[in-house]
C-alpha cells in the first residue's frame, strides 16, 4: 500500500528512470498507473536530489497539459523511504514498441494516423512551453484506436533550471534528434525529427539509425542521412523531410498536421487551385509574353551558371574525399599494425573526421555486469602501458577521476603525439550492449 491510498498490483514496465505498476486507488476505488523512481546504486546525495527532482519535474510538466492524447497525472506522493511516486490514469493498451514486436511493421495510413495523433498531443506540449526530448515507439501507449503519449520523465519545461549533469546522455539514442546528439538546443523542432524516427520505425519495423554502440549510432545521426523507408509508400516524403538534419529545414507542426491528416484518410493532398483567364488576347497580355520571355532567357542563363557552380563544387568534393579515403586508408593500416591493444577489439570504424580511425575495445564485461566487479585500476595501467609502447606517444595523463572510468561518459587520457601514428581522444567508459548488460571499454581515435 502507497501513501495508505494505492495498491501495488503488478509490474507493468521498466525503463531508465523507473518503473510503472498498475495500482488500484482505495479512496476512488478506480485502477491507475504508478511510476516509481530508481535511484542508480552509485548515488550520493546531490545525485539522489538530481534524479528525484527530474521526477518532480515530469510530474509539473505533465500535470499542466490537458489534452486526450496526453496521459493524465492524477497525484504526487511520497514513499516511505522519501522517494517520489507520479500517479497517473491507466491506460489499457499496449505500446507501440510492444505492438511492433509482436505484428512487424505497419501499413503507412495506420502509421499516419498514429502520427497525427501524437504530433496533435506535441502541439499541445510545446504550446504549454514543453517539450518531450524522448519520442520512442515505447512512450506511445495505443488504446481502443487512441494514441497517447507518456513519461514526460526528462522533458524540458520553459523556466526550469536544467537538470541534466554533465556528460550525461538523457534520451534514447536511435530517437535522438541531431542537435540533442550534439549538445545543442533541443527544441519543439526535435521532437518532430524523434516523432519522424518513431514513425519510421512502425512502417520500416528498425529505426532510421543503428549502430553497434551508442557512439556509432550518434556519428550516423549527426553525419549521416537515413536509408530510403522502402515500405513507407506515400509516407516516405513526410519521413524525409522530418529527419532532416538541419531544424529549420523539417517541416511546420501545421504543414506536418494537413499531409499525415491526408494520408490517414488514404486521399491525395490538396492541390493548390490555378485560375486562367479566358477571353481574347489584349495587348497588355503580349506585353506579358514578351517580359516572360525575357525573365525566361535569364532563368536560363543562371541555371547554366548555377550547373557550372555545381560541378566545380562537386569536383572539389570528389578530390576532398579520394584525398580523405588514402589518409583513411593509411590509418586503418596503423591500426591494423598495432600491437597488444587492451582488451578484446569490438570497433574500428570511421570517425566523424572522415580521414580518422575511432576504435574501441572491450576491457571488461562478466554478462551481467557489474562495474565493482571490474579492476579498473589494472584497465587504467594497462591503457598508459600500452600507450607507453607506442613509438609515436611522447606523454599520457589521466585527466579525470579513475572511479570516472565505471561510468558514461567515461574518463579521458590526456595523449600528446610526435609523428605517426597520431593517438587521441583516449578514454575509458562504461557502455550499454543490451538492456541490462553492460560493458567498460577503451574508445581511441587515430588520424
Amino acid at each position: 500500500m502507497l501513501a495508505g491510498r494505492y495498491r501495488l498490483l503488478s509490474l507493468l514496465g521498466r525503463g531508465g528512470m523507473g518503473a510503472v505498476w498498475r495500482a488500484h486507488d482505495e479512496h476512488l476505488d478506480r485502477e491507475v498507473a504508478v511510476k516509481e523512481l530508481r535511484l542508480p546504486e552509485h548515488l550520493d546525495d546531490a545525485g539522489r536530489r538530481t534524479w528525484i527532482a527530474r521526477l518532480e519535474r515530469e510530474a509539473r510538466a505533465a500535470a499542466r497539459l490537458r489534452h486526450p492524447g496526453i496521459v493524465t497525472v492524477h497525484d504526487r506522493v511520497t514513499g516511505e523511504d522519501g522517494r517520489p511516486w507520479i500517479v497517473m490514469e491507466l491506460v489499457r493498451g499496449r505500446s507501440l514498441d510492444d505492438l511492433l514486436k509482436a505484428e512487424g511493421p505497419l501499413p503507412p495510413g495506420r502509421v499516419a494516423q498514429i502520427g497525427m495523433q501524437v504530433l496533435d498531443a506535441l502541439r499541445a506540449a510545446h504550446q504549454a512551453g514543453i517539450t518531450h526530448r524522448d519520442i520512442k515507439p515505447a512512450n506511445v501507449l495505443l488504446e481502443d484506436g487512441r494514441a497517447v503519449l507518456t513519461d514526460f520523465g526528462i522533458a524540458a519545461v520553459e523556466g526550469d533550471a536544467t537538470l541534466t549533469s554533465a556528460g550525461a546522455v538523457l534520451g534514447t539514442p536511435s530517437y535522438m534528434s541531431p542537435e540533442q546528439v550534439s549538445g545543442n538546443e533541443v527544441t519543439a523542432a526535435s521532437d518532430l525529427w524523434s516523432l519522424g524516427a518513431t514513425l519510421y520505425t512502425a512502417v520500416e519495423g528498425r529505426p532510421p539509425f543503428e549502430g553497434a554502440s551508442t557512439g556509432a549510432v550518434f556519428i550516423a545521426i549527426a553525419t549521416r542521412d537515413p536509408g530510403p523507408a522502402v515500405h513507407a509508400g506515400p509516407l516516405e516524403p513526410v519521413l524525409r523531410a522530418l529527419l532532416q538534419r538541419a531544424p529549420s529545414q523539417r517541416p511546420t507542426a501545421d504543414q506536418l498536421q494537413a499531409r499525415l491528416a491526408s494520408l490517414a484518410e488514404d486521399r491525395p493532398p490538396t492541390a493548390p487551385t490555378v485560375l486562367l483567364p479566358s477571353g481574347p488576347r489584349s495587348p497588355r497580355r503580349r506585353q506579358v509574353k514578351i517580359v516572360l520571355a525575357a525573365v525566361g532567357g535569364a532563368v536560363v542563363l543562371g541555371l547554366a551558371l548555377v550547373a557550372v557552380a555545381a560541378f566545380i563544387d562537386t569536383t572539389q568534393q570528389q578530390v576532398r574525399e579520394k584525398r580523405d579515403n588514402a589518409r583513411y586508408a593509411a590509418n586503418r593500416k596503423a591500426v591494423e599494425r598495432m600491437t597488444s591493444i587492451p582488451g578484446k577489439v569490438v570497433t574500428i570504424r570511421r570517425a566523424n573526421d572522415a580521414d580518422k580511425v575511432y576504435v574501441e575495445s572491450e576491457l571488461c564485461d562478466d554478462g551481467t555486469f557489474s562495474v565493482h566487479q571490474c579492476d579498473v585500476d589494472g584497465m587504467i595501467d594497462s591503457v598508459v602501458d600500452w600507450l607507453g609502447m607506442q613509438p609515436s606517444v611522447t606523454s599520457v595523463r589521466l585527466d579525470d577521476p579513475e572511479t570516472e572510468c565505471e561510468e558514461n561518459p567515461g574518463c579521458a587520457f590526456s595523449v600528446r603525439s610526435e609523428g605517426e601514428p597520431e593517438i587521441s581522444e583516449v578514454a575509458i567508459y562504461s557502455q550499454y550492449l543490451s538492456e541490462p548488460n553492460r560493458s567498460i571499454v577503451l574508445g581511441f581515435r587515430v588520424g
